[in-house]
């Protein structure tokens, strides 16, 4: 299959790509992002941006001079290419590639960007080191972690998403902005944040941070099919004029829970929960304080549950990646004989 767009054939742009080993060989980690759903999401790049057809044996961490894998995540919840500033300045900082990020990163990330955006409130690397620590995923892909006896600075960023390792595409380096730029292997050794000091000019943006309310502090998504997109299907350059309104959290979430128990009649769905509880007016006001208190409870509770089955997925990782050392290096005790070469950065991890 020919390259889309692809004005003419040329034998070292369209080189083959080159797998780091990295990732195991694995049908549960090859692409299965197809040429029709990239079409989809072509007007988050430039016009003149040129996609590798599609390839289902290819695994992410396939690289070459000429090709850069884009996970697909960041452009399904909103993300346009290039990215914007403080999304950009946490991979410069770390030194992680876009592909290595889990879901979660993202969420928390265009979360954020929103709140800078429409709320005013500019927030750098500092105050997200005070909000997150950076831990390993496995495999060297890697997710945030509350801080330790805090609360969730973002809701509903923790959930699982399916396919997430195998949905993934390549892009031209020379068609993109800065892609000559863009890393030609993964980082094994991600940079912490944890060093970077608040100044007290950084601390007073942190503290507006955590006094939003719980609603402004909540990754909005809106369900079409089986896709995830912006709650405002808009790309994150133009995410920050779209109306509040749209972001609201209100008790129609409580119809996306499964329970067992009979349903009973609430309050309008369209309606929002207040910012503080309505005291006085008898028992109507008892009422009204459960149905308001609910969905944030709730969704405490999902986060909650879901850092517990990342962290749990994060060991497992981990386990998958002894057993493997382990299993090479019974293969190289029953090599007969081993030819030496150069390692990479990779293999001496």
């Amino acid at each position: 299959m020919l390259l889309r767009n692809s004005p003419h054939k040329d034998p070292k742009k369209n080189s083959p790509l080159k797998g780091q080993g990295i990732i195991k060989d694995s049908p549960t980690e090859r692409c299965c992002f197809t040429d029709s759903q990239i079409d989809k999401i072509r007007h988050c790049f430039p016009t003149n941006t040129l996609f590798k057809s599609f390839t289902p044996t290819a695994l992410s961490d396939f690289i070459s001079d000429t090709w850069v894998a884009f996970p697909v995540t960041p452009f399904l919840i909103g993300y346009s290419y290039p990215f914007p500033q403080f999304t950009q300045s946490f991979f410069s900082l770390t030194g992680i590639w876009y592909i290595q990020a889990l879901p979660m990163i993202w969420r928390v990330l265009y979360t954020l960007e929103r709140i800078i955006e429409q709320e005013g409130i500019y927030l750098g690397m500092a105050e997200l080191a005070e909000m997150y620590d950076l831990t390993t995923f496995g495999s060297h892909r890697y997710l945030f972690k509350r801080k330790t006896g805090e609360d969730h600075p973002v809701f509903k960023v923790t959930k699982n998403d399916t396919n997430w390792k195998r949905r993934f595409f390549f892009v031209r380096r020379d068609t993109v902005p800065d892609g000559e730029d863009l890393p030609k292997e993964w980082a094994t050794h991600a940079i912490s944040i944890s060093h970077l000091k608040l100044t007290p000019a950084a601390k007073e943006r942190l503290l507006a941070f955590k006094k939003l309310d719980p609603e402004t502090r909540t990754f909005q998504v809106a369900t079409q099919g089986s896709q995830e997109v912006s709650s405002a299907s808009v790309t994150m350059s133009s995410a920050g004029k779209s109306s509040k309104s749209a972001s609201k959290f209100g008790i129609d979430d409580l119809a996306n829970v499964k329970s067992a128990r009979k349903k009973t009649p609430v309050a309008s769905p369209s309606a929002s929960a207040p910012k503080t509880p309505i005291r006085g007016k008898g028992k109507k006001r008892k009422a009204s304080e459960d149905l308001q208190g609910l969905p944030l409870l709730r969704q405490q509770f999902l986060d909650y549950f879901n850092e517990k089955f990342a962290e749990i997925e994060t060991y497992v990782g981990h386990v998958e990646d002894q057993d493997r050392q382990i299993a090479d290096l019974q293969q190289m005790c029953h090599t007969p004989k081993i030819h030496p070469r150069s390692t990479t950065a990779w293999e001496r991890d």
